[in-house]
């Protein structure tokens, strides 16, 4: 009878989880080279084309998919846009301060619509340059630009479009909120989607989209500052006095930069990137100009300005803000000045826009006449073009279609003893109150 052979289980043992080792990595291979990056299946990867524009973590043909899904049954045109302080405002015609009510998207609801998430915000528009898409309380994704009209349930859709390609002065960043900026990013070129090998655009139209993306203050790319805080002499020409007036013990420019700094200080350490724009108080610098107070103001990108003055006339007091915005901010900051008293809290006369008036040149139509204000507005509120002096600032400001929201404080009557007697008890809380207001408006 023959002897039963005998298995080898020492070599079996290892030649078979081998062999199941090889079978694993083979099929890991295969599923790799199904599912790698690009391929279309995997619906978390993005294209590996670099050429092509993707949105929303999805690959080339899945944006195309979402592109096609796009309500366009509708469109409109809009002509221009333009920037103040973090006011994104659109308009049907080119800007102009002549017909800004009649040529903006006043009385319409804008619906911005995320592609990546069917999240909707909407904006009720008005002709107030401050008052339009508040990028500040945008949240990040990819959004379609709609307006909307109808009741709700009933809404229609009319899709946003450009009549020119919007490739450049097109990102703005939000001022600090959370510990977090945002930045907003206007896309409008049909050639947007495109990679280099198609030979026919995805779009028909220059349709506008939003591109809103966020970064951490701590890991901040961007160097634009929030607000800058400038005070009073506004020096226009050269020999006027750089300290403004003396009366009743104080000196205006030193009173007024002593509180500033205390402003600067306290935002700064809140985590706001805020700039002083006189490096002293009293500091031999125009206005006007280039290297002058309203250019460093445009250089620093800020979206806010604190303009703090003196006056030696009791009517002068008070808050005001640019004639073309609603003046949400100085409204805010003046109701935390009225509960420390340094106001009475009569809005009629002590919160109120600027009054209006045309320059030199009538043509031009009608401007602020707080310089402080309109110098700074850009496009928006004809800076650089009032007269042959505010020319000096046209280079730079007067096709500027980024805006700094400014808000001048009047505070005191340097020449009544009671008003500067009420400025020497409050200076911290003026300073407090101002903070606050400030904070207010930005997270309301």
């Amino acid at each position: 009878m023959a002897k039963k052979a005998k298995i080898a289980w020492k070599r079996v043992i290892p030649l078979s989880v081998l062999g199941i080792l090889v079978i694993y990595l083979v099929l890991s291979l295969l599923v790799s080279l199904i599912f790698r990056p690009g391929s279309g299946t995997d619906p978390g990867k993005k294209n590996n084309d670099p050429s092509k524009v993707t949105i929303c973590n999805l690959n080339s043909k899945q944006t195309t998919k979402a592109l096609e899904k796009e309500n366009r049954e509708n469109v409109v045109e809009v002509k221009d846009y333009n920037f103040y302080g973090e006011s994104l405002n659109l308009y049907y015609d080119v800007y102009s301060r002549q017909t800004y009510k009649s040529n903006s998207l006043s009385g319409e609801k804008l619906a911005l619509i995320d592609m990546c998430s069917d999240n909707k915000i909407t904006f009720d528009i008005s002709s107030d340059v401050d008052s339009q898409i508040n990028i500040g309380k945008l949240t990040p994704g990819f959004y379609s630009v709609y307006i909307q009209a109808g009741e709700e349930g009933a809404e229609t859709y009319t899709r946003v479009f450009a009549s020119h390609a919007i490739t450049s002065n097109n990102i703005i960043y939000s001022v600090l909120r959370n510990g977090e900026r945002l930045r907003v990013q206007i896309v409008a070129d049909k050639t947007y989607f495109d990679g280099e090998k198609d030979t026919e655009s995805k779009l028909d139209k220059a349709y506008m989209y939003l591109n809103v993306t966020s970064e951490k203050a701590n890991e901040a790319t961007s160097t634009d500052y929030d607000i800058c805080v400038a005070t009073a002499p506004a020096l226009t020409m050269s020999g006027v006095s750089l300290v403004g007036e003396s009366a009743n013990g104080i000196v205006e420019a030193e009173e007024l930069y002593a509180v500033a700094q205390q402003i600067v200080s306290q935002l700064n350490e809140k985590g706001y990137r805020v700039k002083m724009l006189k490096d002293a108080y009293d500091q031999n610098i125009l206005y006007y100009g280039t290297n002058g107070v309203a250019h460093k103001a445009y250089n620093s990108k800020a979206k806010y300005m604190i303009y703090l003055d003196m006056t030696n006339y009791d009517a002068d007091m008070g808050v005001k803000y640019s004639g073309y915005a609603g003046g949400s901010l100085a409204t805010s900051v003046y109701d935390k000045l009225v509960s420390i008293g340094l106001y009475d809290g009569n809005r009629t006369t002590e919160l109120y826009p600027c009054v209006r008036e045309e320059g030199n040149d009538p043509a031009k139509g009608e401007f602020d006449v707080e310089y402080e204000i309109r110098e700074l507005g850009g496009i928006v509120t004809g800076a650089g073009q009032y007269s042959e002096t505010s020319e000096m600032n046209a280079s730079f400001a007067s096709k500027n279609i980024y805006g700094v929201n400014t808000v001048k404080i009047v505070t005191t009557n340097i020449w009544d003893s009671d008003s500067v007697a009420r400025w020497n008890e409050r200076k911290e809380a003026i300073a407090n109150a101002i903070i606050e207001g400030l904070e207010a408006y930005l997270n309301n």
